[in-house]
């Protein structure tokens, strides 16, 4: 029996090759009707015997493109057409509601890799080759549906050639929308930091990877902003990337041609491998190899190694010099965003590189690389940003609310929920910077434009004084919900997962704003989506100098010193134990200590992590974020010791404290035993985990709890974080962190948004 069904499909299906591939599905089935893309997905009508419509809406999902998240959404029946003879596709359709998504870029196909490598092809060696299976998309889209004229690739008008393969169905270019040869498309040259013009097309391409064998630096004009290339095998090279870019010791990423290249130069297990290989190349974090053929100045005094695989054309052509590896590191100043345009490269950067590689097809969204690692066999993202922003994460219910979370200081993204659709942005940076506040500013317009949300609601953190905060007041006319930050991360964690039930969450990081106004960073909470209640802390102690204390890890140290055995006695150990330091400057901050002089209390995982790694004289000052606890990891290594350190739960009342003093006056007198820093660290390590187990089994027990979360920077410590979960599940507890999402504060906005929808239901 003939029948004829409307069919519409949400999720990730424009600029995928969707609708080609419906085209095909119908045609191989024998049935007619049409599809269009519209604002609200893939719209479908479609007519044939009724088994064969069932198989077809089967196969809609089950058979999609390699990039397509088809959700099926409706199924209608309609009155059948007589006469009707074939299938074609429409075109595009608006509607009043915008519900279809803008895909992720993604990496170079292997048809389009196969082209690029073929001299008899008029797309050999073009380095904007794409088709439907790859290339750019939420990079240069600025409205939906996903057609040629709401991108960047607007302005370039198809030749013949082009125009041919985009109107054939047959075609695997059909409708790809960034589409182009070297007739008609973007063009690609050399400059130098003077603006003249050195070469252009692919002899610009071939001068770039002469000019990166020599050593030169050349800045790299990608998919979603510049980046900084040199070559990764000569110290020299690095070093002076590393001065021109005053970037000190913060490890960089690497790009290798391929998996053998990749395996030469960090440990690549079956699931390291699926990443790289994977269709969003991220940047995937892997332990180093001691001879791996790389400067030691790319990532020093790290376990790590990032490594990535060439996602564009352009890679896969400066990937054919003579190098191992190349430092591929974002293009911008440090602490400011990426560069997106020609003219912000040559300001911004000219100062920094020999040349730049420059090309005309413009990004409107800007995107770093993202950076995700393995844990326990499973990918856990450090990072989010290309290859997965703007994709959404998904409600078990749906909003009545649009909701903007604005994020945190520091790792900023922002979120929007829309429907059961939670789209979390690609990662900002730290709000410390104009260019940055502005680049977030951007982004709030940009994707909430793109995904028509307007919000009813704004959930921001509770620090008032926070830029993310005050931007949040700044809107009219709607609901604003402050979130304490910690709470966020906890709830970041039940919304990634779709918990429901109260958990216990345990919270580790450098700094969060507290209910009293203090400095918090090591919480155990009990928390559900709408509220939390603190059950437990790390003891708090002076943080000399505030903030400067963030930067400067023996500040810390002298504070722990002097509340582990005494301002007179902790003075004098410091000042012995710190060789590193001026005693002037020891003597200041001791004093401001003992004075209480602009030393905020903190419970701060991260600052106690930073005191034990300059008490060792490990890292005494952070030139980037977490350096010290990142080198303390470094030291403690693999190192396997009993449990000689001891943190105290003091349960004497409602909130335990977790309690420190033992811990630092042993490790003081391990110091003068000249135990090695290297057994000293692994014992630190041990007793951090050991001690937060013990206070979240208590409160686990007393609320009759058997789940517990993790978030926060601190859990980034894959030694806190393998050695606590183990010990954790070990005891009976179903334990959850982020994996979707970055477990620091580029969960913040999530969370916020997670609790903010969660009020709002109540």
């Amino acid at each position: 029996m003939v029948q004829r069904r409307q069919i519409m499909v949400q999720g990730q299906v424009q600029g995928v090759g969707f609708r080609p591939f419906v085209h095909h599905l119908a045609g191989r089935l024998g049935l007619t009707g049409s599809v269009a893309n519209t604002t609200d997905g893939a719209a479908i009508k479609v007519q044939g015997q009724a088994e064969q419509l069932d198989r077809f809406i089967e196969l809609l999902v089950r058979e999609a493109p390699r990039l397509a998240r088809p959700v099926v959404t409706l199924v209608k029946s309609l009155a059948v057409v007589d006469g009707e003879m074939d299938f074609h596709i429409q075109a595009s359709l608006m509607s009043a509601d915008r519900k279809a998504l803008v895909t992720p870029d993604a990496a170079t196909c292997p048809d389009c890799l196969r082209e690029l490598n073929d001299p008899a092809d008029r797309r050999y060696r073009y380095p904007f080759i794409n088709c439907t299976n790859c290339g750019p998309r939420y990079t240069i889209t600025f409205d939906i549906p996903y057609d040629r004229p709401n991108t960047t690739m607007g302005r370039f008008e198809m030749c013949p050639d082009c125009r041919r393969e985009y109107e054939d169905p047959a075609n695997r270019r059909f409708h790809a929308q960034p589409n182009a040869c070297p007739v008609c498309g973007p063009k690609v040259w050399l400059e130098n930091t003077d603006g003249k013009r050195l070469a252009e097309a692919d002899e610009a391409v071939r001068q770039a990877v002469r000019r990166l064998e020599q050593g030169e630096i050349v800045a790299v004009k990608g998919l979603g902003g510049f980046h900084l290339a040199v070559r990764a095998d000569r110290d020299e090279a690095v070093e002076c990337l590393r001065q021109r870019k005053y970037r000190k010791a913060k490890a960089f990423a690497l790009m290798v041609r391929d998996i053998t290249t990749a395996r030469r130069v960090a440990q690549i297990g079956p699931a390291e491998q699926a990443l790289l290989e994977g269709v969003e190349r991220p940047i995937v974090l892997c332990y180093k190899l001691s001879d791996a053929p790389v400067s030691e100045q790319v990532a020093p005094r790290s376990r790590w190694q990032g490594v990535m695989l060439p996602y564009t054309p352009l890679h896969h052509l400066l990937m054919e010099g003579d190098y191992p590896a190349l430092v591929m590191t974002s293009g911008n100043n440090s602490d400011e965003p990426i560069e997106t345009s020609n003219t912000g490269g040559r300001e911004h950067l000219g100062a920094i590189v020999d040349v730049l590689l420059l090309h005309d097809r413009p990004i409107y969204t800007s995107c770093d690389d993202s950076v995700v690692r393995v844990y326990d066999g499973e990918p856990m993202m450090l990072r989010r940003a290309r290859g997965y922003a703007p994709q959404p994460l998904f409600l078990k219910r749906r909003s009545n609310k649009n909701i903007l979370a604005v994020g945190a200081e520091l790792k900023n993204t922002v979120t929007f929920i829309k429907g059961e659709n939670v789209f979390v942005s690609q990662h900002i940076g730290d709000l410390k910077t104009a260019p940055t506040h502005e680049a977030f500013l951007r982004t709030i317009d940009k994707l909430g434009a793109l995904i028509d949300a307007r919000p009813d609601i704004v959930a921001c953190d509770l620090h008032p004084a926070m830029l993310s905060t005050q931007q949040a007041q700044s809107y009219a006319g709607v609901r604003l919900v402050p979130v304490q930050h910690h709470h966020a991360h906890a709830a970041a964690v039940m919304g990634e997962y779709n918990l429901e039930e109260p958990v216990v969450a345990i919270m580790a990081d450098g700094v969060g704003y507290g209910t009293d106004g203090r400095v918090w960073g090591c919480e155990i909470l009990t928390a559900w989506r709408n509220r939390f209640e603190r059950r437990a802390h790390l003891e708090p102690v002076a943080m000399p100098g505030g903030d400067a204390a963030s930067w400067e890890p023996w500040r810390m140290a002298v504070s722990y010193l002097l509340q582990a055995l005494g301002p007179d006695e902790g003075a004098k150990r410091a000042r012995s134990l710190l060789s590193m330091i001026d005693v002037a400057d020891i003597e200041t901050v001791a004093t401001m200590v003992k004075q209480g002089f602009n030393c905020p209390m903190t419970t701060s995982l991260g600052r106690l992590f930073d005191a034990v790694s300059a008490l060792l004289n490990v890292c005494t000052h952070n030139t980037y974020n977490a350096q010290a606890a990142v080198e303390l990891e470094y030291i403690a290594g693999e190192t396997i010791t009993p449990l000689s350190y001891a943190i105290n739960v003091d349960s004497a009342s409602p909130v335990h404290i977790l309690r420190t003093q033992s811990m630092i006056q042993q490790i003081v007198a391990d110091m003068d035993r000249n135990v090695g820093p290297k057994e000293i660290a692994a014992g630190f390590h041990a007793a951090v985990i050991d001690g937060l187990y013990r206070s979240a089994d208590m409160t686990a027990q007393q609320d009759g709890i058997k789940t517990i979360v993790l978030g926060g920077g601190v859990f980034h410590n894959d030694i806190l974080l393998s050695g606590l979960h183990r010990k954790l599940q070990q005891n009976g507890y179903g334990v959850y962190f982020n994996r979707q999402i970055p477990v620091n504060d580029g969960a913040i906005s999530f969370g916020q948004a997670v609790v903010a929808d969660a009020i709002n239901d109540n």
